[in-house]
């Protein structure tokens, strides 16, 4: 080989290497920009979870968006990007894409989907304790919902909301008082 050879192949390696290195990013799930679930050591996750699947697209036949907060003690939390999202594999009909809160409704049926069945699917994703905190006996869930047309009201159980689309869940955990 001469001297122009030894130049040439390591410029077409790195080359080949950068192409390599664009090609095989992790894309955002299903070319979107959302940020994907950070957690790279997935539990074993079933395809099933209270009723909702994971598909490999995103749906469109029932959508929705609801904005959930959640609040301990007044003090608001945040709710995970790539909840119900498998990156490069599948997405549950109820997910994130940010940690907006925003719970993204995208089935390919149209049914009442409620929080308690998101709730579920954040608790297969979540290996922290959070759900689980969530319902503990000493804690009292103070409960509110603001529908699209702006009406508000206060519920008593939070698992049975039904997620309707531009409405805003308020779920705020206090502690028990010891009467």
């Amino acid at each position: 080989m001469n001297k122009t050879n030894w130049k040439i192949i390591p410029s077409a390696l790195l080359f080949l290497l950068i192409i390599f290195m664009i090609t095989n990013q992790n894309n955002a799930v299903f070319g979107q920009d959302d940020q994907s679930n950070n957690n790279d050591t997935f539990r074993t996750i079933p395809t099933n979870i209270s009723g909702i699947t994971c598909d490999k697209v995103e749906h469109l036949v029932y959508h929705n968006h609801t904005k959930l907060v959640i609040k301990i003690q007044n003090e608001t939390q945040n709710i995970p990007a790539g909840i119900g999202i498998i990156p490069n594999d599948c997405i549950f009909w109820l997910h994130t894409h940010d940690d907006s809160g925003i719970i993204h409704v995208e089935s390919p049926i149209k049914t009442a989907f409620s929080l308690d069945q998101f709730l579920k699917v954040w608790d297969i994703f979540d290996n922290s304790s959070f759900i689980e905190n969530f319902s503990k006996n000493n804690m009292t869930a103070n409960v509110s919902m603001i529908t699209e047309n702006g009406s508000q009201s206060k519920l008593d159980n939070y698992k049975n909301i039904i997620l309707e689309n531009n409405a805003i869940i308020t779920v705020d955990l206090v502690n028990k008082s010891k009467d």
